[in-house]
């Protein structure tokens, strides 16, 4: 996902040096800085929470009992990160392919939605499949990734999509 960022970086850059390329730098600048955002933001929430990962429950093989979000963590337990979904969020993170192609070539804003959903959704089962993510984490991480791209649709781009 960095690789694909990272080429998607240069692409940008490399259009701003040509004249056609000005129709679609903002939008361009969307969606790089709503996927490094996305994944960004989740990570730090990630850090932030001490949640435990399903593998880490007493219920599911681990050694922990089960604390929820809210609760107060008895003295002595570790500091988890598992909370929300990172490896998904790298996927989730595409899911500003929608606003992006809405923009520039509309008639393909389903086929961004899908590239995003359908990567966050490989990764996060993958995940799931491991015991290292409840579903809940990786549709906290999609709802963050969705809220991020929309929102910096809108700060680089003005008006709402159509």
């Amino acid at each position: 996902m960095l690789a694909l960022w990272l080429l998607l970086a240069l692409g940008t850059v490399g259009l701003g040096w040509h004249p056609r390329g000005r129709a679609v730098r903002r939008p361009l600048l969307a969606l790089l800085a709503s996927v490094l955002a996305s994944v960004g933001l989740v990570a730090a929430i990630k850090y932030g929470l001490p949640m435990d990962c399903p593998w880490s429950l007493e219920r599911y093989g681990g050694t922990l009992p089960y604390t929820g979000l809210f609760e107060l963590r008895p003295a002595g337990f570790p500091h988890n990160a598992c909370f929300p979904a990172a490896h998904a969020s790298a996927g989730f993170a595409w899911v500003a392919l929608y606003p992006f192609l809405a923009r520039v070539a509309p008639r393909w804003r389903a086929w961004g939605l899908a590239a995003g959903l359908g990567l966050g959704g490989l990764f996060a089962a993958a995940q799931e499949l491991r015991g290292a993510h409840f579903l809940s984490h990786d549709l906290s991480s999609l709802v963050l990734c969705l809220t991020v791209a929309f929102a910096f649709d809108r700060l680089f781009n003005g008006r709402r999509v159509a």
